[in-house]
């Protein structure tokens, strides 16, 4: 690591140390939880962190005052971003609201969404970032390749930026193949060592343009990947690691909660975190547990907002636990994205949207490419390309195999594929169902 960044590195505990180096003991909190061995040993240590999160939950905030009698997380109820939005003073403490922090979703889907943050939350999610990042093979210091659609979020100014060695790629110009080369220059000429964060859809981007070219791995120095906001395909990944000689990771987290759970270097399962969070897959239309390893919908209790308290909050995402028939502490064997953007096959069932991201490579001609389901069986398909495709009908044959021989698909020739505000493209959308 370069001097300077190692300075970085140094400042950042220093400071922390002085503040009472409540960031140090969370990480190392987190990495002691991390290390336990069995699931039976982890919910003894969540134990009394959940219950003081119950007990002050149900003395502080009005919705939950009717449930002081309860004796396990599952008497509580399941909420959902809209029961938080609709309720909001009753949920959230009535005490301290002074010194609480407020957190705003984007509203990509939108509809904005704000809580609020304690600074004991806060502080919490930075070792959580700090820890994960680690587990990826980042280094506090080193610089951050952070790629995002800025114009949609509060963008650093340059001096936070140069203390925090991050450098804010926006993925709006990877549109552009020219930025893309200086871009591809810049960091094999820039011999630091760097982590990249960023935009699932805009990693797949940088690879298509690099197939494009005909490219051969590139030294750029990279020493970790993590993809985030949207599905890491399968084949991406593995082009990520091709291309910049690292493993790429996925991982699953949100503004208002935080880091949820990560693949490891070695794992395309989801190693949950635990140390901040419980999570329950309960079943697609009742609030009771999914059976073992099936898909259900992702529910979430934060142990560490006290604040707006969010008690078995349902994410609006789908996924299933790797089988666990033993004391195993579980993972997310996957997690397939926001239920309202699932598509049902013919006959009912949920179609795996991993299947749909095969399309991309499958058809390399293809710049954009959404399916939208319109009604039981019938099925839209929106292509951007630029030059004439030819494989329309072998694109319909295959979408017939996965979605149902019964299927009506109307294809649909389009310049672009909008991006939602905070700049992810959905590759599937539900009309019917939702």
């Amino acid at each position: 690591m370069k001097p300077l960044n190692k300075l970085r590195n140094i400042t950042f505990w220093i400071i922390d140390y002085l503040k009472g180096g409540y960031v140090r003991k969370d990480f190392l909190e987190i990495n002691q939880i991390f290390n336990l061995n069995s699931f039976s040993s982890l919910q003894q240590q969540q134990k009394p962190i959940l219950n003081n999160l119950l007990k002050t939950t149900v003395n502080n905030s009005a919705y939950y005052a009717s449930y002081k009698n309860f004796k396990k997380l599952a008497d509580f109820p399941v909420v959902n971003k809209l029961i938080i939005k609709n309720h909001f003073n009753e949920i959230t403490f009535n005490n301290k609201k002074e010194e609480f922090i407020s957190v705003t979703t984007s509203g990509s889907t939108g509809s904005p969404f704000k809580i609020y943050q304690t600074k004991r939350k806060k502080t919490r999610n930075t070792a959580d970032t700090l820890f994960f990042a680690k587990l990826s093979g980042y280094t506090l210091g080193q610089k951050l390749l952070y790629l995002r659609l800025w114009s949609a979020y509060h963008k650093k100014n340059k001096i936070i930026s140069w203390l925090q060695n991050t450098e804010q790629l926006d993925v709006s110009d990877l549109n552009d193949d020219t930025y893309l080369k200086n871009l591809m220059d810049k960091l094999q000429t820039d011999k630091s060592t760097k982590g990249w964060l960023g935009y699932a859809s805009g990693f797949e981007t940088i690879c298509k343009y690099l197939d494009r070219i005909n490219s051969k791995p590139l030294n750029c120095n990279v020493t970790s990947i993590i993809a985030i906001a949207e599905r890491l395909n399968p084949e991406v990944k593995s082009k990520m690691q091709y291309y910049f000689n690292v493993p790429t990771v996925s991982r699953y987290s949100n503004v208002e909660n935080g880091i949820i759970a990560q693949q490891m270097l070695d794992d395309d399962c989801f190693t949950i975190n635990w140390g901040s969070y419980i999570v329950e897959i309960l079943d697609l239309e009742k609030d009771k547990p999914a059976k073992n390893g099936e898909i259900g919908r992702i529910v979430v209790t934060d142990l560490y907002n006290l604040a707006t308290p969010m008690i078995r909050y349902d994410t609006g995402d789908i996924g299933a636990f790797n089988l666990n028939t033993t004391d195993t502490i579980p993972k997310l064997k996957s997690i397939q994205g926001r239920k309202m953007d699932a598509l049902f096959t013919t006959n009912g069932n949920l179609l795996n949207p991993f299947i749909l991201h095969t399309y991309v490579y499958a058809f390399p001609e293809i710049k954009e490419i959404q399916f939208i389901q319109h009604e039981e069986k019938k099925y839209q398909i929106k292509i951007n390309t630029s030059i004439n495709f030819e494989s329309e009908k072998l694109l319909i044959e295959k979408f017939k195999k996965d979605i149902g021989d019964g299927a009506l698909i109307d294809i649909n020739y389009v310049d672009e594929i909008p991006c939602l505000k905070s700049g992810k493209r959905k590759i599937s959308v539900n009309l019917y169902k939702n």
